[in-house]
């Protein structure tokens, strides 16, 4: 790693390169991040709080997350601790009204649900992520977090310089060279050279130039990297500065393992310049290209079982439900962009049943008297997740139930009596050995 000292000798102090090394031997530390509204208290008591996060907790030792259905359940998300710096964003966006934010590089999704939980379930988020192979998952994790006023999109940052001046925010964790990652995953040390340092640059800068005419004059630009040279760091914000027009309101932000109890991460927050006219918010056109929007009926006997104001539309036999204050917007993306899912999938229709979606038992406002509820323990609720059959205590009531673990929704089953079915999907099945 010749090549990678000199490297560092150049980006950092003095002072810092003998201990950097060093610390890339250690082990890594293991954090998590609590969902603002399903964590009710502490759930790893006696954990350190991450200092620049509230909600993020620091592990002693890392468990078989797999096996902890509350993490099924969106309880908490795994994320490594010096990514949780973006919750530095909150201020900024408690400023905006109805914030429009997109997470350009967003999959598996940790930035993604730190978002959602800073907006409060207001305006609207699109997480967009480029590698198709990674778009399942970037979804599934968001599904579990149940917020509604969220796209999932997979389009080139190309893409979307058909929305000119649309967002409020971008955020872009951008491709990087992983130096930061080096300690988590020895492998990254393979892979690693000066060429590719190059290489990320120049890919790096044709990202920002074509997600910058997305952003709206006055609108916040959020980059970070989990890499530690200037090229992609420091020198990558002067480069935007320069070239695309911005000034630097937060950071940079270096988190180095050897000073910080988290892994190597980059971060700034710069302001695109020019002025923006008070209160005005670009509309899409309708997808229809009709004028004005109206919201779809809700079905006859459909599920309606959410809190708040809600929107309805038929995806060929699911019913989806969408914020009411975004639902057109969400609508008209879905025109232009290559649109995975957005919303809140409630449920499918069967002929005149109506069978209950795993989404639905996930969503932050799911309705407390929505479905009868049997509460199950670890054991049952491992049963559940690996998709085995459910047996039921005598005299459950019969129909579609709500499993609730810990005080935590997980999902459904419908009681037949003697037997039931497991409706959890079987994408999200999980294999490890339960024993």
């Amino acid at each position: 790693m010749t090549e990678f000292r000199h490297m560092m000798e150049a980006s950092l102090m003095p002072g810092d390169v003998d201990p950097l090394l060093s610390c890339l031997d250690s082990q890594p530390t293991v954090s998590i991040r609590q969902h603002a509204l399903k964590a009710a208290g502490e759930l790893f008591p006696g954990t350190d709080t991450v200092p620049w996060c509230p909600l993020g907790r620091y592990l002693d030792e890392r468990p078989v997350f797999t096996l902890d259905p509350r993490f099924h359940a969106g309880a908490y998300y795994v994320q490594e601790a010096s990514g949780m710096s973006l919750w530095q964003l909150g201020p900024y966006l408690d400023n905006i009204t109805s914030p429009r934010v997109l997470d350009a590089c967003a999959a598996p999704g940790g930035k993604s649900t730190l978002l959602l939980d800073l907006m409060h379930g207001e305006g609207l988020l699109v997480s967009n992520e480029v590698i198709r192979t990674r778009v399942p998952i970037l979804a599934e994790n968001l599904a579990k977090w149940g917020y509604a006023n969220v796209v999932v999109t997979q389009n080139d940052p190309a893409d979307f310089g058909k929305l000119p001046e649309y967002f409020d925010v971008v955020v872009a964790d951008v491709p990087c060279s992983g130096e930061g990652l080096f300690r988590k995953d020895p492998d990254t040390r393979k892979t690693w050279s000066p060429g590719l340092v190059a290489l990320c640059v120049a890919r790096q800068r044709r990202i920002l130039s074509d997600l910058w005419s997305s952003l709206r004059r006055g609108g916040l630009f959020l980059y970070s990297s989990c890499t530690l040279n200037r090229m992609e760091d420091e020198e990558q914000i002067d480069w935007i500065r320069d070239h695309l027009g911005a000034r630097l309101l937060l950071g940079p932000q270096k988190y180095l393992p050897h000073r910080v109890r988290g892994e190597g991460f980059f971060m700034a927050l710069l302001e695109k310049n020019g002025p923006r006219e008070a209160g005005v918010k670009k509309i899409l056109p309708a997808p229809d290209g009709k004028k004005g929007w109206t919201p779809y009926r809700v079905p006859e006997r459909a599920p309606v079982h959410l809190e708040g104001s809600y929107s309805w539309s038929m995806k060929g036999q699911m019913l989806k439900a969408f914020p009411r204050e975004s639902h057109r917007e969400m609508e008209a993306l879905g025109s232009m962009l290559h649109v995975f899912h957005s919303g809140i999938a409630i449920a499918t229709k069967k002929g005149d049943d109506w069978v209950p979606w795993a989404d639905l038992a996930l969503a932050t406002d799911l309705k407390k008297d929505a479905y009868p509820v049997v509460v199950i323990d670890r054991e049952q609720a491992l049963a559940f997740l690996s998709k085995n059959p459910l047996v039921l205590p005598q005299g459950t009531e019969k129909g579609y139930l709500l499993l609730i673990y810990n005080g935590l929704p997980l999902g459904f089953v419908k009681n037949l009596g003697k037997r039931s079915n497991n409706l959890h999907p079987v994408s999200r099945r999980i294999h490890l050995s339960i024993q």
